[in-house]
């Protein structure tokens, strides 16, 4: 029904009067339409997928009631009613739908998928700056010029930017949140956000009539209210489907990262442009660009912070692994070894007063006594495995000189050391080490590794090198990415040099300072 009277409308077949009254009637009964599909199946659901249709269909309805005010003095013989009390029902609509996507990003239809609201901040933020670096644009290049001509008063103007640019920067949040959102109700975002950019597109061309004080408003451009609206209420109608954990996509994260900065690049150099071109800027143009920086700057000060608090986390992270395994090491120690020494002792005790007529006894005894050492001896090598005690019991150069004996790979072992280390640097400096060896004798193919570790300007460097083939890839799976993870965690660097057929060498670079506080 709304696209046949959207068709009479533009069609030429009606009266000047009918087809202003099917224009007008196709809004209302569209909007009208979203209203009750936010209401009807916001009574179906509960939490925030009842939450966001309550709010969107609030929105509606204030838009429907402008719509009547609207209409009213349309066919009273009013041009285009800007401003009049009409704009207050409008104008509704962006306010509620700001609540209603709020809600709707908050829902977590996935099990397990997380949401921080801290998030949202960002999101708001990255919506407000691309908003802004457009509206620069179009001002720069078309709305500028029309309004500086005088065409239409500043408070019309005011009320009539109001509409495309409230309506585009609920698009960009919803597009911002698209990729982030959980897989139930990534459609229904989707089709929200195609409904809201249809009512920009109406309202960008309603703007510009404004501006350039137009009498009426062609009737195919109220085409894209008509279709958002509609487009409002398939997103209340559409279901949520079922949604997997969570399953982190840092490709698509940064994707989202990045696409704030591209329209201010662009409007960035549209200034620097206009400005050597000599054109002219007016106090609403400097004002918007002096709003874009300021966001910017603020939203970058929010990712540093954020920055801060995964790096302090992930290197609490770490000190806690190592905390864990030092402590799984001595259980195994002082503990399961122990007690199967103890036990080995016993039976050997037993095999001693075994008669000597029971030969077949006392064999039984030694082969149990023999699997006894056995498993010792894997216990010990898993207790080593999991935190060396060389380093717990005298520090990181007794430890290195166990590596070093224990290596398939001759060892020159040079450690320039005063005492402890900080015990992150030390637990990092020795698995970088154990790592390098073990990759040296499995693929280097080298004759001998020179280890070198000294204390320069309050940091550890530690470098390994080795005569092999060279051409060492972290991304062939030898460990080392872990090995930066870990390095990087406490404040330090990782490099690898391995060219082809000229050895390996890896150069750890570790702060001493502030490296035994996590965080």
């Amino acid at each position: 029904m709304l696209a046949v009277a959207v068709g009479l409308a533009c069609s030429g077949l009606l009266s000047p009067r009918l087809s202003l009254l099917a224009d007008d009637s196709s809004q209302f009964l569209a909007a009208l339409a979203a209203t009750l599909a936010c209401w009807i199946t916001a009574a179906r659901h509960s939490g925030e997928q009842r939450r966001w249709r309550l709010w969107m269909g609030a929105g509606c309805c204030g838009w429907a009631l402008g719509q009547l005010v609207w209409s009213w003095y349309r066919l009273g013989g009013v041009g285009l009613p800007s401003p009049s009390p009409a704009d207050v029902g409008y104008l509704t609509l962006p306010v509620f739908a700001l609540g209603a996507i709020i809600a709707l990003a908050a829902d977590r239809s996935a099990p397990g998928v997380p949401w921080r609201y801290g998030g949202w901040v960002v999101t708001v933020l990255d919506g407000l700056m691309v908003t802004g670096a457009l509206f620069v644009l179009t001002w720069a290049t078309v709305l500028g010029p029309v309004v500086r001509a005088g065409a239409t008063t500043k408070l019309a103007y005011s009320i009539a930017i109001a509409y495309p640019v409230t309506d585009l920067l609920l698009t960009v949040i919803v597009i911002l949140l698209i990729g982030v959102s959980a897989v139930g109700n990534r459609w229904q975002l989707v089709v929200l956000g195609a409904g809201l950019f249809g009512l920009s597109v109406s309202d960008s061309i309603f703007a510009y009539l404004v501006a350039e004080g137009r009498a009426s408003m062609p009737t195919a451009a109220d085409a894209g209210f008509v279709a958002g609206l509609f487009l409002v209420a398939l997103a209340a109608l559409t279901p949520t489907g079922p949604g997997p954990a969570w399953v982190a996509r840092p490709e698509l994260r940064r994707g989202h990262l990045l696409l704030p900065y591209v329209p201010v690049a662009v409007m960035m150099v549209v200034v620097v442009v206009q400005h050597v071109r000599g054109g002219p800027v007016d106090n609403v143009q400097l004002v918007v660009e002096t709003m874009v920086v300021a966001l910017l700057v603020v939203r970058q000060g929010i990712t540093l912070l954020q920055t801060a608090k995964v790096v302090g986390s992930r290197a609490r992270l770490v000190l806690a692994t190592d905390r864990t395994r030092r402590q799984l090491e001595r259980d195994l120690h002082d503990g399961v070894q122990q007690r199967l020494i103890s036990v080995a002792l016993d039976v050997r005790r037993l095999e001693a007063g075994v008669p000597d007529g029971l030969g077949d006894l006392r064999r039984e005894l030694a082969e149990v006594v023999a699997e006894l050492n056995e498993t010792v001896n894997e216990v010990r090598e898993l207790s080593r495995g999991l935190h060396p005690a060389a380093l717990t019991a005298g520090g990181l150069r007794p430890a290195l000189n166990t590596l070093a004996r224990r290596s398939a790979v001759p060892v020159r072992l040079d450690v320039e050391l005063d005492g402890r280390q900080p015990e992150p640097v030390e637990v990092a400096a020795y698995y970088v080490v154990a790592e390098a060896l073990t990759n040296v004798a499995k693929y280097a193919k080298a004759a001998h590794i020179d280890v070198r570790v000294c204390v320069r300007r309050n940091r550890l460097h530690l470098i390994v090198h080795d005569d092999g083939i060279g051409d060492a890839d972290p991304k062939r799976g030898t460990g080392l990415t872990g090995l930066a993870d870990r390095v990087e965690a406490i404040g330090g660097t990782l490099t690898l040099d391995s060219p082809p057929g000229q050895g390996t060498r890896l150069h750890a670079d570790l702060p001493l300072n502030g490296s035994a506080r996590a965080g």
